[in-house]
């Protein structure tokens, strides 16, 4: 019997500023075709130039690689007008039919007229379309993404609370959907080496660190609500709070406090010298599918106060302290008992 042709859709890995879930796709990707023969494995992404990141990835797994050469910008415009498909032109360039697609994150694809699988990483745009301004609200619509994911012939979660959502607000059955199980201590940062990034203050010592600045999903306005109050009643061990992807929106002037603004992107030797440096890590998301960045954290032995809502009871490390997203008090006194350890 032959073995079937799979067609692995590696943009999302081609997008170094997806954090979590580039890495959770390369993963899945690979348990997927597991027992297939990399030879029929094809890694296909569009755009003006090939992706140096999917042609390491495909050449470290001895898959194949295919790249189409449309800017993404019109490969946007065929497919919303269905004027080609990822398929229909990956099958002409390989003169074979696919067997089968691998959807590891929501694209535009065009036309699906073969069997696909999709992973769901989490359904925070159906949940509160409101954490997404218009022009994703507008790319979650034209994608199709509901349908996408209905109509999957396997649907893959990250959680078993992404699978209940799943399952409940798509009215999909029990059977269609099943568990991405995967260990997430293998899939810290690649880079073995910290480098203590150029913009960080060497007069700061005791600092916080605070992810997603610019999602309001990523609730970080209660973070430096807590860090606020924590320095009021702790004035001797004053903490600093380091805002990571993207500028805070909001206006903090009443909170009193000073913060440092990473610029943008940094490396992963950075970010791995903020976590073996970091006083604590602050992460009171409203909702997470899965929450990565707490396992690479705890890599390093980093303290942990996350949020109690979404998949993150479920699926945060061991000794990480929970609070409601809401609730300062909680903030405040999970802080105090946080960082006893590392008072200096």
């Amino acid at each position: 019997m032959p073995m079937p042709r799979i067609l692995i859709d590696a943009r999302a890995l081609a997008d170094s500023t997806s954090g979590g879930v580039n890495r959770v796709a390369k993963l899945w990707i690979l348990d997927q075709i597991k027992n297939t023969n990399p030879k029929d494995c094809h890694c296909v992404t569009t755009g003006s130039k090939p992706s140096v990141e999917v042609a390491d990835f495909c050449a470290k797994n001895n898959l194949n690689y295919l790249h189409i050469k449309i800017p993404n910008k019109l490969w946007t415009l065929l497919c919303y007008f269905n004027f080609t498909s990822l398929i229909l032109i990956a099958e002409k360039k390989l003169k074979s039919p696919i067997d089968l697609l691998l959807l590891p994150n929501l694209a535009y694809t065009g036309a699906l007229y073969r069997p696909y699988r999709i992973l769901v990483h989490d359904l925070s745009f159906i949940i509160e379309p409101h954490w997404f301004n218009l022009r994703r609200r507008l790319w979650h619509k034209f994608v199709n993404a509901q349908e996408r994911i209905k109509n999957a012939d396997q649907i893959h979660c990250v959680s078993n609370q992404t699978k209940s959502d799943t399952i409940k607000l798509l009215n999909i059955p029990n059977n269609q959907c099943k568990l991405f199980k995967f260990d997430p201590k293998i899939e810290v940062r690649g880079s073995k080496f910290e480098v203590r990034p150029k913009w960080f203050p060497k007069s700061t010592t005791r600092f916080a660190l605070l992810l997603g600045g610019s999602d309001p999903r990523k609730n970080i306005k209660t973070a430096l609500k807590a860090v606020s109050l924590y320095n009021i009643q702790n004035p001797q061990n004053h903490l600093v709070p380091v805002v990571l992807n993207g500028k805070v929106k909001y206006a903090l002037n009443e909170l009193n406090i000073s913060r440092i603004q990473a610029p943008g992107f940094i490396s992963d030797a950075e970010l791995i010298w903020l976590y073996q440096n970091s006083t604590v890590l602050l992460y009171p998301s409203w909702y997470e599918g899965f929450g990565l960045p707490l396992h690479e954290a705890s890599q390093f032995n980093t303290p942990i106060i996350a949020s109690s809502a979404g998949a993150l009871s479920e699926t945060a490390p061991p000794n990480t302290t929970l609070c409601h997203p809401a609730k300062i008090n909680e903030w405040v006194g999970a802080l105090v008992i946080s960082t006893q350890s590392n008072l200096s």
